[in-house]
């Protein structure tokens, strides 16, 4: 009994219903497990004699129950029950709306990982479909894991005792045709053996790449390229051709005044100042041999020195090459695949250098077959 004739008992019941619903919020914030209180809605809003007070004790009531927990004052209870009721009814409610929001969240989290489990599913069927397929190409290709055979009677495990193994039809029909059909590891290790038809493969797919062009839109510009980098090719073929040319006529000239009747004799009479041999009235008495011996005492000197100094030519561009000189080609190729990658520096140099320096192939009229002349196909690559 309180000194305005309040109950204690309503005041104590009170009092315990707010400490367990600022525990139950003291366990939500913490992350502890949920404390569930079983206290019905309808007995606190339609029933206040079951919290121990009536409406004419609270009208007596004069004490007043101060508790903190939490943090937090608890309301007086020397006000109207009804008061305190529709203050516990809108704390229940937005606790509630609190729950269920949580709720909420927990369902889109929910879809949410379901979602993400069934693109992970789909994601390991397709890991599992290239690992089969790569698997099956490393087993395809990998002639030496094959199943080693022995020939019946054979004696040890040398290559002479077991069955070479024949590659089956789908083994066959899998191989390479092209160069453009290898992968960037065997054209790099082509190329780096000097491999034209590498370098070229390289220099379309860099093309490709800078431009975003196709394949065969790449031959395109690769045309252009060929067009400026043969602009000067008569120019810089002119002494291989004049030395082709030259040795040519000098080789059959010789040919003709060593064993040639009428050509010698002219030679010999005007030129050189030799009559014919002693005894000797007509140079068609002469054989084609005695022709030969008659004209060596002056042709011998003359065709002797030329090949000694062609001779040390050779000798002197070999020892060149041994100390890691560059010869004139050299130098051509080098001045060639320098000035081509000045012209087009968006593509990688070592690319475009590498493909430049190439001289293209000559048929036997002397005419070049440029690059952009092949078509797509290009020059032959050897598969």
């Amino acid at each position: 009994q309180g000194p305005r004739g309040g109950s204690p008992a309503r005041g104590t019941a009170l009092q315990s219903l707010w400490t367990m619903l600022a525990r139950q919020a003291t366990a939500r914030a913490c992350g502890l497990s949920r404390v569930r209180v079983c206290i019905t809605r309808q007995c606190l809003l339609s029933s206040p004699r079951c919290c121990g007070f009536s409406a004419e004790s609270s009208s007596n009531s004069g004490s007043r129950v101060d508790h903190r927990v939490s943090g937090e004052k608890l309301p007086h209870l020397d006000g109207d029950a009804s008061a305190i009721s529709q203050a516990l009814a809108r704390d229940l409610a937005r606790w509630k709306s609190t729950t269920e929001e949580e709720q909420a969240v927990l369902r889109d989290l929910a879809v949410k990982a379901a979602e993400e489990r069934e693109q992970l599913r789909k994601q390991v069927s397709e890991l599992h479909e290239v690992v089969t397929d790569l698997a099956k190409v490393l087993r395809d290709e990998g002639m030496g894991s094959r199943e080693v055979k022995h020939w019946p009677g054979a004696v040890g495990n040398g290559a002479q005792s077991r069955e070479a193994c024949r590659p089956a039809m789908e083994v066959g029909m899998k191989q390479p045709v092209h160069v453009s059909e290898l992968g960037h590891q065997s054209l790099a290790e082509l190329a780096m053996h000097g491999n034209h038809s590498a370098h070229r493969e390289r220099l379309i797919r860099e093309i490709m790449s800078v431009d975003g062009l196709s394949w065969d839109e790449a031959h395109t510009k690769l045309g252009e390229m060929d067009r400026y980098n043969e602009r000067y090719y008569w120019l810089e073929s002119l002494p291989y051709r004049f030395g082709i040319t030259t040795a040519v006529v000098f080789g059959i000239a010789g040919v003709v005044l060593v064993f040639c009747r009428p050509l010698a004799y002219l030679y010999a009479v005007h030129v050189v100042g030799e009559d014919l041999p002693p005894g000797v009235k007509d140079i068609n008495d002469l054989s084609i041999n005695q022709v030969g011996t008659w004209t060596w005492s002056w042709m011998e000197p003359m065709i002797g020195t030329t090949s000694f100094v062609l001779l040390c030519c050779q000798f002197t561009r070999a020892q060149a090459v041994k100390m890691n000189m560059k010869p004139f080609a050299e130098h051509i190729l080098v001045y060639r695949a320098n000035r081509l990658g000045k012209a087009f520096p968006q593509y990688d140099r070592s690319m475009v250098r590498a493909w430049a320096k190439h001289m293209p192939k000559v048929g036997l009229n002397f005419w070049p077959v440029y690059e952009r002349d092949v078509g797509i196909k290009g020059p032959t690559s050897g598969l």
